[in-house]
């Protein structure tokens, strides 16, 4: 029960309307440390009923132990400490308002001082606690100076106070004034967070300067925390609203140092390309710097400030991490060319998660690589690797091109060059390098994009090879000396297949096409080199086996010397397939010579004639046999037609079936016609011995037929003789 002491207060004892301070109310010692008190009458409401009563009204004390009517006499001497009392424009009332009012608080100073003569160790720590707070200005200089505990000490102090008066109505007089103080209230908020937010920012470069400021701000954090869950209790309090409970500093936190990752992220140098040609792979080295030097502090400095439960080092590690990943995804959206696009690629795959980045020692083993999710999404990935094969498809092409026309400038400037006595172009090897390296850097991405790089490559290699044959139909009859040149493209075809056949592994069915290719362009090289020659001979060839060749071998001998200069010239092409194409044109000289004998130029008549070629084709076919054999030329089945022909002619005529027989097993793709010719060349032009002849040849054909195998090389399936030769007997 309450008793009716009373005290009579002076009638301006409330504080005025403009005094914030006449508007709050301390807060209990469990207040002080949460930020949140029990709700308490409003002093402002309290001045209001004080002002409305004459200096002489009576207040009644209720009857209580002495500890409870000392508390209530502790409160009013507060209450009288924290109004300030303005004086009126009547000076007697002033001066009698002020002497009541100076005896009243001597009375009530007197009566605390009692107070404390018997309070114990809990009020006396009750009357700490319950200090006035600082005011805006103070509190705000508090908040500058990084004072963080006792600046929000104080705006706890304030939020108590507003939440223990009564929101006044909009019409009452102190409306104004409350809304001013919940206004400066706020921006005390704001100015505290923004303090708590630059710190947190700033984290990284703090904790190897002052972590102390850094240790505050998270322990105000958290103390904002505690107070927002005893907030929840009361969220029925009219003040919710204007004073913006529950604040959430934790989030504010956690959103702080995912800002402040971004913006370091952001700030990393990123060069354009016209200040370097490399700009995105040296922005990537220079990020990888940032993201592990930044990690280091974190873990050796930063993780201090905090509590084990924070698990702050794996929270940075999230942030870099999708930090990264955003800005990655900006950086793909640009339109970046082939280097870069495998700058990009290889950075994401490879480089990020080894021991250059997230993998590095100094990072383990907090960091757990496998753990981390993909930079970009696959989707994104997969988009990107489409540019680079566009691109790469592109590049190659203009490369190719450009090599191609760089070849072509030679034939016209200079001779090619002699490397290890053969013909040389670097032309090969720079293809095979573009190739391997551009495989290469596609497999380290991925095996698919390395497939279609290799198809890319290979496609546009033909293409290559193609264009490369038919500028050289062209060029070669628009230099003098067109040879050095072709030969020099052959030994370019002869290389770059060398190299394609490694590449078999990687692709066999495509790179079995291009193969392909390479030994058809390779060959109709080698018959553009065999025409030459034979074009240089063709007259020569014209003159033989004719009546003045039976006398005359200098129109052979031409041929000869022609043939030993062109052939030391074909030594400088690549080996293998010099032997193939001396064999070759070893062949062609034969056939032509051969053809000469069939072309029904010379009836030799006489047995001396008959001798006569019979010996000049033995020493001539020797000798042209015996000088493509010296060449290297592997075309040793063309040797029994020395023998098998001069045999032929030179033979009396009771051995010629016998000879013949020989000479079809040798070369089974002799034929009718050039029997025929062959005859006409011996002397035999028609009657009953030709015929005999051809029906003992036709009989040959008819026996052999299913038992002679098909011949590897045929020496007389190409010839064509020269005119109609008549098997019939003459009837005059």
């Amino acid at each position: 029960m309450m008793s009716n002491s009373k005290i009579v207060p002076n009638d301006d004892l409330h504080g005025g309307k403009g005094s914030l301070d006449g508007n709050r109310a301390a807060c209990n010692v469990s207040d002080v440390e949460t930020g949140i008190t029990k709700k308490k009458k409003s002093f402002r409401r309290n001045s209001k009923k004080l002002s409305q009563e004459s200096s002489n009204v009576d207040v009644d004390v209720p009857d209580s132990s002495p500890r409870e009517q000392l508390g209530l006499l502790r409160s009013v001497l507060r209450l009288s400490k924290r109004f300030s009392l303005p004086l009126s424009s009547d000076s007697e009332k002033s001066k009698t308002a002020g002497v009541s009012a100076g005896n009243t608080v001597n009375s009530l100073k007197e009566q605390e001082e009692a107070c404390n003569a018997i309070e114990n160790q809990d009020t006396k720590g009750t009357i700490e606690n319950t200090k006035l707070p600082l005011s805006v200005m103070e509190i705000n200089q508090l908040i500058s100076k990084n004072s963080l505990l006792e600046a929000n000490e104080n705006i706890n102090k304030l939020e108590e106070e507003l939440l223990n008066e009564r929101e006044p109505e909009k019409g009452e007089v102190a409306y104004q004034e409350y809304t001013k103080n919940v206004r400066d209230f706020n921006l005390l908020c704001d100015e505290l967070a923004k303090q708590i937010k630059s710190i947190i920012t700033n984290s990284l470069s703090l904790a190897e300067r002052n972590s102390n400021i850094l240790c505050l701000a998270l322990k105000v954090v958290e103390l904002e925390e505690a107070a927002d869950k005893k907030w929840q209790e009361r969220m029925d309090h009219p003040g919710v609203n204007c004073l913006r409970r529950p604040r959430k500093w934790k989030d504010l936190w956690g959103e702080t140092v995912r800002k402040s990752v971004e913006e370091r992220i952001a700030k990393v140098h990123l060069p354009t390309k016209e200040q370097e040609a490399s700009w995105l792979a040296l922005h990537l080295v220079h990020l990888q710097k940032t993201i592990l030097a930044d990690l280091r502090i974190v873990k050796n400095l930063v993780q201090k400030c905090y509590p084990e439960k924070y698990n702050i080092f794996n929270v940075y590690i999230k942030c870099y991490h999708e930090a990264v990943s955003s800005h990655l995804e900006c950086i793909q959206q640009k339109h970046l060319e082939l280097n870069d696009l495998f700058s990009f690629l290889n950075w994401i795959i490879h480089t990020y998660k080894s021991s250059d980045v997230m993998s590095h020692p100094d990072l383990s083993p907090e960091v757990n690589v496998p753990e981390l999710s993909p930079l970009l999404d696959q989707e994104v990935i997969e988009n990107v690797m489409d540019k680079y094969a566009k691109e790469l498809k592109i590049v190659i092409s203009t490369w190719m091109k450009n090599a191609l026309e760089e070849e072509m400038k030679k034939f016209e400037s200079q001779e090619p060059e002699l490397l290890m006595g053969c013909y040389h172009s670097d032309m090969a090897i720079h293809i095979s390098q573009m190739i391997h390296e551009n495989l290469n850097k596609s497999g380290n991405i991925s095996n698919k994009l390395k497939d279609k790089a290799l198809r890319f490559c290979l496609d546009e290699l033909t293409n290559l090879l193609h264009c490369y044959q038919q500028e050289l139909k062209v060029k070669k009859t628009s230099i003098p000396n067109p040879l050095p040149f072709l030969i020099v493209s052959v030994n370019n075809y002869i290389d770059i297949r060398v190299y394609v056949k490694t590449l078999k592994q990687d692709n066999d069915g495509h790179v079995g096409k291009v193969e392909e290719t390479l030994n058809k362009v390779v060959r109709g090289l080698n018959e553009i080199l065999l025409e030459d020659i034979l074009l240089q001979v063709k007259l020569r060839f014209k003159k033989l086996m004719v009546r003045k060749w039976l006398s005359n071998s200098e129109d052979f001998d031409q041929i000869i010397s022609i043939a030993e200069k062109y052939c030391e010239e074909l030594k400088k092409m690549k080996q293998d397939n010099y032997q193939i194409l001396i064999s070759d044109v070893h062949s062609r000289f034969v056939k032509e010579y051969v053809t000469q004998i069939l072309k029904q130029y010379l009836h030799c008549k006489s047995s001396s004639q008959r001798d006569t070629a019979a010996n000049k084709i033995r020493k001539e076919l020797g000798t042209m046999n015996n000088m493509y054999e010296e060449c290297g030329s592997t075309a040793s089945w063309l040797s029994p037609v020395t023998r098998d022909l001069s045999d032929f002619i030179g033979s009396n005529e009771n051995e010629l079936e016998t000879k013949l027989n020989t000479l079809y097993t040798d070369y089974p793709d002799i034929r009718e016609e050039h029997v025929s010719a062959l005859l006409y060349f011996r002397g035999i032009a028609r009657g009953k011995k030709k015929n005999n002849l051809m029906k003992y040849f036709n009989q040959l054909e008819n026996d052999s037929e299913g038992s002679v195998t098909e011949a590897r090389h045929s020496l007389f399936e190409q010839i064509v003789v020269g005119g109609p030769v008549s098997c019939m007997p003459s009837f005059t």
